[in-house]
């Protein structure tokens, strides 16, 4: 025999519409289905039941068959065409044709007979309870797989960029590395990777405000860009340009620690405002002027964690900056060919 305490079980988190035309029954029986489910709202008839039902998601309905205005059939009709897995209990009188009955089990869960028995209500509304239950449980584990899909989608994204960043770096040392002829090899790698020395104990750090407003920037502008490749509404790219100008106006504070990395953002700010060659190159190349950017913005969120703890007063800090303004020379000369730096010639792809 099916328990109150069996039926709790299964719908202490369920919600309920129950629509009854007789006021004293309808007062009556929700009392009783408070005592089972989370939440029971009422309606006095068809008409009052749709309205309900168009603004609130039920569980379940429980709907008496003959009443006024719209009766339960046809009520239960164009909930289903709103939502087909609607589950449904009618409550049909002793004295309705078996006809009516058949016809109404192809809209309903299961049946309820007036007068209501209680431990008769309990055994029959107690699978609909469980099904239910279950099929919530199951949205939600969905959910969370979407969710946890969707992480580790955004995780390999990150780690893509990453290598990508990486390719693009060791592109860039070999080029520096052929530039220079034999002799000078060997120094130049050695400074470049060399322990980092501080002049004079002077110790210069990026502002905490600083690096919070250039962290923030540097993660909105992939986003930015990525967003005007899909809608092309041009505020996106307006935006990069606003925030590639504040990183170069935020680097001159600091002057004359990160003058190039300033300087080479405020020239790719000023060919951003111009618009019409960044527009063509992301129509023709998204993936690549995207991964550049990416590149860039990952490195700047290194320097903006790095020189938040450590100085940037080192004598090496120019070797530190150097691939990282040669990328944004890159993008330049990508986008304008004829404004890339007269310092080398540089194709990294």
């Amino acid at each position: 025999m099916i328990t109150l305490k069996d039926v709790q079980n299964y719908s202490q988190h369920l919600s309920i519409l129950y629509v009854e035309d007789n006021d004293k029954l309808r007062e009556e029986t929700a009392e009783i289905f408070k005592l089972l489910f989370s939440k029971v709202d009422l309606a006095s008839n068809g008409e009052e039941g749709i309205e309900k039902y168009n603004h609130e998601k039920y569980d379940i309905v429980i709907t008496d068959i003959n009443m006024p205005r719209i009766n339960g059939i046809e009520m239960i009709f164009q909930m289903r065409e709103i939502n087909p897995e609607q589950k449904v209990i009618a409550i049909s009188a002793h004295d309705e044709s078996d006809i009516l009955i058949s016809m109404m089990r192809k809209g309903v869960s299961t049946f309820l007979l007036k007068p209501i028995n209680f431990n008769e209500m309990l055994s029959i509304i107690y699978p609909v309870c469980r099904d239910a239950s279950a099929q919530n449980v199951n949205a939600e584990l969905f959910e969370a797989l979407n969710n946890e899909r969707k992480k580790y989608k955004s995780i390999v994204s990150k780690l893509m960029s990453h290598l990508r960043t990486v390719e693009i770096k060791n592109e860039q040392i070999g080029e520096l590395y052929a530039q220079n002829n034999t002799q000078e090899r060997s120094q130049m790698l050695e400074e470049y990777f060399a322990k980092d020395e501080e002049h004079d104990n002077e110790k210069v750090l990026f502002l905490s405000d600083d690096c919070e407003e250039m962290t923030d920037i540097l993660s909105e502008i992939p986003d930015q860009l990525s967003r005007y490749v899909v809608d092309k509404d041009i505020r996106h790219v307006h935006k990069v340009r606003d925030d590639v100008a504040k990183l170069s106006n935020i680097l001159y504070h600091y002057t004359p620690f990160l003058d190039p990395l300033a300087k080479s953002l405020e020239e790719l700010s000023s060919l951003i405002a111009e618009e019409k060659d960044l527009l063509e190159k992301l129509e023709a190349k998204p993936d690549l002027i995207l991964s550049l950017f990416d590149a860039i913005c990952i490195d700047l969120s290194l320097y903006v964690k790095r020189f938040s703890v450590e100085s940037m007063a080192m004598k090496n800090i120019h070797h530190i900056h150097q691939p990282t303004t040669l990328s944004i020379q890159q993008i330049i000369g990508l986008i304008r060919p004829d404004l890339a730096d007269d310092g080398g010639d540089m194709d990294f792809f």
